[in-house]
């Protein structure tokens, strides 16, 4: 009676172990926060003429792949006889959906990703008096090297607003091929943080 008593005990502290061991890693994933980050960028541009090149980018990290949702505005200019005078006469509208790896550590990080892409391209004339629409597809990619101050609060919502600073070459292989290269300013959530490492 004694020994099957012992036993009863020896597998509910046993059973209790490994419960409190499973809750204490569920609890530290519930304090870790997904890898969710957005940023802006803006810089330099080449389609058919030199421009400008704007847009904004939203991010997704699980492990080391990243998923990426970016939209860019290109505009390209032509000189004017006139000095310091340019003439708008290429503008793109980019939405891209891109796939990559990521790598990081406390302070900064690097990325690659391509994907596809929807573009709408207006070209206007030198004198403004002949325009063309046209609507294109294709491979979008991007470099990325980023450096982000290594946050130690506890509280998230402190880090998703310290931001960060980085480098972008990017651009778009099509039929209106385009390449830019520019800065990128990001907030939010660029890597892990849970309350033991944080403490």
């Amino acid at each position: 009676m004694v020994k099957k008593l012992l036993k009863v005990i020896f597998v509910l502290i046993f059973t209790n172990s490994i419960y409190a061991q499973e809750s204490n890693h569920i609890e530290l994933k519930e304090k870790s926060n997904p890898i969710v980050y957005a940023e802006a960028f803006g810089g330099f541009s080449c389609m058919d003429h030199f421009g400008l090149i704007g847009g904004g980018e939203l991010n997704y990290q699980y492990k080391k792949d990243i998923f990426s949702f970016r939209y860019s505005h290109l505009a390209g200019y032509v000189k004017r006889d006139s000095v310091f005078s340019f003439a708008n006469v290429e503008d793109n509208d980019e939405y891209a959906l891109l796939y990559g790896k990521r790598w990081s550590n406390n302070s900064h990080s690097f990325s690659v990703s391509a994907g596809v892409s929807s573009n709408n391209l207006k070209l206007t004339s030198r004198d403004f008096d002949n325009f063309q629409y046209e609507r294109f597809y294709g491979m979008p990619f991007e470099a990325n090297f980023k450096w982000f101050y290594p946050k130690r609060k506890s509280h998230l919502i402190y880090n998703a607003l310290i931001p960060s600073i980085g480098i972008k070459f990017f651009g778009t292989i099509s039929k209106h091929t385009f390449v830019g290269v520019g800065l990128s300013l990001g907030f939010g959530f660029s890597k892990k943080y849970s309350e033991e490492k944080l403490e």
